[in-house]
């Protein structure tokens, strides 16, 4: 049987009628599973020097496995709703971590380059499929606003530890070490998918295995993927900019540090206000921040200015995602298309920072900056535009 996409329908038939609500303890366990099964991408940076230096790669053979591994994770998420749409959520995490966990191992077992890329792609399909399903079962939760806050936090602080921790595993007890405990954490995935699967939306009779093309889901992830491609041209260039700015490499590196403790309060922040706060009192909020964050980094000098400026961005970002997150899963009654939500957020990741280094590089800190903050006020105008009239 072939997977259909349903004719989309008229957008005033898409009324806010919610869908029953993942239970709390399946909102938890998607949490976990979704922080552990994406530490790898939260500490890229430590994988790449492992790659250049203990495979011996190079700087650009590491890029490449990098960008192979990103692309697993895309794939699999592309996937993810074609799968669901057939299988129940707790055989195909298990499937999924089995994947995963298997491309880790194999990395451990040979060295030549095309077998590596090779491993790390599969160890991304399999991730992608799990973290797709994650987001859509932190989409159906009672508060979607507070679970993806939740999980931007604790990806925060893995990737603090992470980066702090993983170099040095790597040189102490050797890098194989790494792909342990990469492993490792994601076990409990095989005990916890029955109770993520709790929130699996039943299937409707002859629309099992449907998907449906609700054009308020498609504007509403078409919002988050040009938001991650405003905010992701600016934010790989933050480095550069500070030294630009005369600042000391010392200084820049202190506010790439802050700016990670900025990115959790933002998440912690959000998941508190969350369901508080009204969606467009949020999103614009958070745009109010990152207006005077990426002012401060395009025209006032010194360090003090560049370090809050720094902050406020990396606060502003999850902040602003959780509100845009939450009006994604009002309108994905069913919590199907959610789950393209990683594919979505990669795909703006990748092509920001193109599109961000050729207007640094030909132009200007100026142009960079104006070509953000105009994605983000089209995403944030889009996303207040999207939401679905209430029912009656």
């Amino acid at each position: 049987m072939t997977t259909h996409i349903a004719p989309a329908a008229s957008p005033r038939s898409f009324v806010s009628t919610p869908p029953a609500s993942t239970p709390p303890a399946s909102t938890w366990a998607a949490i976990y599973l979704g922080v552990a099964a994406a530490t790898l991408p939260a500490v890229l940076p430590v994988m790449v020097g492992v790659f250049a230096d203990r495979f011996g790669y190079g700087v650009a053979g590491a890029g490449t496995i990098a960008a192979l591994n990103m692309g697993g994770i895309l794939v699999g998420s592309l996937l993810c709703p074609l799968i669901t749409a057939r299988f129940g959520w707790a055989v195909v995490i298990r499937a999924a971590l089995a994947v995963m966990i298997a491309g880790n191992f194999l990395t451990m077992l040979d060295g030549h380059y095309g077998y590596v890329a090779a491993t790390r792609f599969l160890s991304g399909l399999g991730e992608g499929v799990v973290g797709g399903i994650c987001y859509a079962a932190m989409g159906r939760s009672a508060r979607p606003e507070r679970s993806i806050s939740i999980y931007f936090a604790g990806q925060s602080v893995v990737g603090m530890v992470g980066m702090g921790s993983f170099g040095w595993i790597a040189a102490s007890l050797g890098w194989p070490w790494i792909f342990l405990i990469l492993s490792a954490i994601t076990l409990p995935g095989f005990w916890l998918a029955p109770v993520i699967g709790r929130a699996q939306p039943a299937p409707a009779g002859p629309r099992r295995g449907r998907l449906s093309a609700n054009p308020l889901v498609i504007g509403a992830l078409a919002c988050i993927l040009l938001y991650f491609i405003g905010m992701a041209s600016l934010w790989p260039f933050l480095e550069r900019i500070g030294i630009g700015k005369g600042l000391s490499p010392g200084t820049v590196a202190f506010a790439l540090s802050a700016s990670a403790f900025g990115g959790l309060a933002g998440s912690l922040v959000a998941s508190v206000v969350a369901g508080r706060l009204p969606r467009t009192i949020g999103l614009l909020s958070g745009l109010a921040l990152l207006v005077a964050g990426v002012g401060g980094l395009a025209f006032l000098p010194g360090t003090t200015p560049f370090v809050l400026a720094v902050s406020l961005f990396a606060f502003a970002w999850p902040f602003q995602y959780a509100f845009q997150f939450g009006l994604l899963a009002s309108v994905d009654r069913d919590g199907r298309l959610i789950a393209l939500t990683p594919a979505v957020t990669g795909g703006g990741l990748a092509v920001g920072p193109a599109i961000g280094g050729l207007l640094l590089q030909n132009l200007s800190l100026g142009a960079v900056s104006a070509f953000c903050l105009l994605c983000v006020v089209v995403a944030v105008a889009g996303t207040i535009s999207l939401r679905p009239r209430s029912a009656g």
